[in-house]
């Protein structure tokens, strides 16, 4: 019950600084706005947001960890917005746009992952009991080392430049998109066929390989974003349901950062004996988390996926009047 107390404040923490202090960046629908440019104006607004965290970082403004994380989540966030607009950008348009903010994402994928380990490793440490402490503290320091080392090198500086540069081309590409229009269609077979794929990862996910529910998750993180872009339409049931895909989502992200953990374990010479005894409560942990995680999903994915994008689409019809 603890933990899950933890995870909400953290969640509510998360979502709290996600509000936008300007209008032009929030990460929903207004009542007045057509679809089209709806959400082209999220997808703009949320390259914006990326590089305004990943500039504050190189100028000493905000902190390496939280301005990378920051920006990874935005990117994430437009890359959803790209695969509901799928159709109507047309394959060539969708392709380069997604490859190129995919691309950028992962130039700051290192300083992020050596970040995420500490974090799991010290939370197992509170979590698990009969952990050998001495060799989970000698790797603490290592990984404490590693961070340090993957936030404050050259490289790290020329990959967040990297990383710059990919999203200002995108951003500019994103501003000059000559979409229009407000007829549901234009996103009806992306969001259905997403609502699908993670519909169907919630019967064989769970007891699949960790790349099976690192892949639902994926698609479980489409339907929050998906939620929370339409939820002005209906705010109490809209908000409800994507704080649960959030929450599913966390569980299966929680879930991946101890498959990361245990592979950096096997990599460390903590000791044959050691190295079992994490590695056994890592299991452990994993199992709990896809036991959680099953439960949540059958419920949010109750839905015929038709049947979930006929309810928003009429949601968002009788908001707009």
């Amino acid at each position: 019950m603890a933990r899950r107390l933890v995870r909400s404040e953290r969640r509510r923490a998360s979502y709290d600084a996600e509000v936008p202090t300007d209008r032009g960046r929030s990460f929903r629908l207004a009542r007045e706005e057509e679809l089209a440019a709806g959400l082209a104006r999220v997808a703009a607004g949320r390259a914006e947001a990326a590089l305004e965290r990943l500039r504050a970082r190189s100028s000493g403004e905000a902190e390496t960890a939280a301005a990378v994380h920051g920006a990874r989540k935005d990117l994430k966030k437009l890359r959803a917005v790209l695969r509901l607009l799928r159709d109507p950008l047309g394959k060539k348009r969708y392709r380069r746009a997604g490859a190129r903010f995919r691309d950028a994402g992962r130039a700051l994928a290192n300083a992020r992952d050596a970040e995420v380990k500490l974090r799991t490793l010290e939370a197992l440490s509170e979590q698990a009991d009969g952990l050998p402490g001495e060799a989970v503290e000698a790797w603490r320091k290592i990984l404490v080392r590693d961070c340090e080392a993957a936030t404050d090198t050259p490289r790290s500086e020329a990959l967040a430049t990297e990383a710059i540069g990919e999203i200002e081309v995108g951003l500019e590409e994103v501003r000059g998109w000559d979409l229009s229009g407000d007829s549901w269609k234009m996103i009806e077979a992306a969001l259905t066929r997403s609502y699908r794929r993670g519909r169907k990862a919630t019967k064989t996910a769970p007891t699949g390989s960790e790349n099976d529910l690192h892949e639902w998750r994926k698609r479980v993180k489409d339907l929050w974003y998906a939620l929370r872009i339409f939820s002005g339409a209906w705010p109490g049931p809209l908000e409800a349901t994507a704080e649960e895909a959030h929450s599913l989502s966390e569980l299966l992200g929680d879930h991946h950062d101890l498959a990361v953990l245990r592979e950096d374990l096997h990599q460390r010479n903590l000791g044959q004996l050691e190295t079992q005894v994490v590695a056994a409560a890592i299991k452990r942990r994993q199992d709990e988390l896809a036991s959680e995680a099953a439960a949540l999903g059958r419920r949010l994915y109750a839905e015929r996926p038709a049947d979930f994008s006929r309810r928003l689409r009429r949601y968002r019809e009788a908001w707009r009047g």
